[in-house]
């Protein structure tokens, strides 16, 4: 039995709070996802390392869908289609590490 607790990015401070659940959300906290949620919700990073410069970009709805299911405790999609709109570019940077190349 593994009792390890998941990996999680330190908490994602939002500008305006939403509603979750009936519970003000103020901030976010989110575990490094697994396979599971990039086959489930595909990568929300658009990484092309070839082109010069690089470019990094981000399919913004994937992005919401990948936090939906990697935020502890869970935040549902329909509350983070009302966050701030820097909120949610705040937030798709936030994640950008994990689906990146690590070589």
């Amino acid at each position: 039995m593994n009792d390890e607790k998941p990996e999680t990015l330190p908490p994602y401070p939002l500008l305006k709070p939403v509603k979750a659940y009936g519970e003000e959300v103020r901030s976010i906290v989110m575990r490094k996802p697994n396979g599971g949620d990039l086959l489930a919700v595909g990568n929300p990073v658009i990484f092309s390392p070839h082109i010069d410069p690089p470019r990094i970009e981000h399919d913004l709805a994937k992005v919401l869908q990948m936090v939906a299911r990697i935020s502890q405790p869970s935040i549902p999609s329909t509350s983070l289609a009302e966050l701030d709109p820097q909120d949610i570019v705040g937030l798709a940077w936030h994640i950008s590490p994990f689906f990146t190349p690590a070589r």
